[in-house]
């Protein structure tokens, strides 16, 4: 099993280029090819602007966001004319309201979609749409690269986040590739419930599935010692000095994880390492 085909998605001028980065190591790592989108985004308000709207306004809004796509062009092709990578970039300018079906469609037939982290400092809710709609809509893995990361596409540990849970297999399952090259995979149950199926041996099957694709991991098993799993769970990949996370995507409601929280929220705003997620 390999990787044939990843995918950036860039929109933002301003942003930091380690997700496009990871992506260029990870293409020239796996020899892969890469496509890199730079989506201009015209933020204009269809129910804001009605027939009354203002005409320069409006193509104020377009014009910039046909300068910010131009621009990113600029910056990948400088960037990528330094690598001997297959690639290619496509330019688009894109209605806001519009990213889930453009993005549906562009990165369908990704086997992997690199993305900034979406909850950072500068607040932008538009990169929570994108990754939403990755996961959502065109139903692909992503790889949360943070913002400050400087690492290769190579790691030399892994960990999984297991609950058992469908999301958790599903990004077990397209984080195989990877974890066919990683010297080292943990797999992390905090808490594991005390009655159901797998109680006597925790994780026993998803390690005997894994074991099919020369994947070893080993299982830790951990009791709940903090007030939330995701608090133990970021303690524990410092500990090890985990360099990959691979953990399912919204295992609960994003309305209940945008309320109370939970593993999901708690990574994708705080993650210092590149995590792998799935739904």
């Amino acid at each position: 099993m390999t990787y044939k085909t990843i995918s950036t998605f860039l929109h933002d001028v301003n942003a930091p280029e380690a997700a496009l980065e990871m992506a260029i190591s990870a293409a020239r790592e796996w020899d892969a090819h890469l496509h890199v989108i730079c989506g201009g985004i015209d933020f204009t308000d269809p129910g804001y602007y009605n027939v009354g709207a203002s005409l320069p306004n409006l193509q104020i809004n377009l014009e910039n966001a046909q300068t910010d796509a131009k621009a990113l062009k600029k910056r990948a092709i400088e960037r990528l004319a330094r690598e001997e990578i297959a690639y290619d970039i496509q330019t688009f300018t894109i209605v806001q309201h519009g990213l889930d079906e453009f993005l549906t469609n562009q990165l369908r037939f990704s086997d992997l979609v690199f993305l900034q982290r979406p909850y950072n400092e500068s607040k932008n809710h538009t990169d929570v749409k994108i990754f939403e709609a990755c996961l959502f809509s065109a139903k692909r893995p992503v790889m949360v690269v943070p913002p400050n990361w400087t690492g290769s596409a190579r790691f030399k540990n892994a960990m999984i986040a297991w609950d058992d849970g469908a999301q958790a297999l599903q990004a077990c399952r397209a984080a195989i590739p990877i974890l066919q090259t990683v010297p080292r995979t943990e797999i992390c149950i905090i808490d594991p419930p005390k009655h159901g199926e797998g109680r006597s041996d925790p994780g026993g099957r998803l390690a005997q599935y894994l074991a099919h694709f020369n994947v070893r991991p080993d299982i830790n098993v951990m009791a709940l010692t903090q007030p939330k799993v995701a608090n133990q769970l970021g303690q524990r990949t410092q500990e090890q000095g985990t360099e990959l996370l691979v953990m399912g995507a919204y295992g609960h409601s994003r309305l209940r994880q945008a309320i109370i929280g939970g593993v999901t929220r708690h990574f994708l705003e705080t993650a210092e390492m590149p995590v792998l997620m799935a739904h």
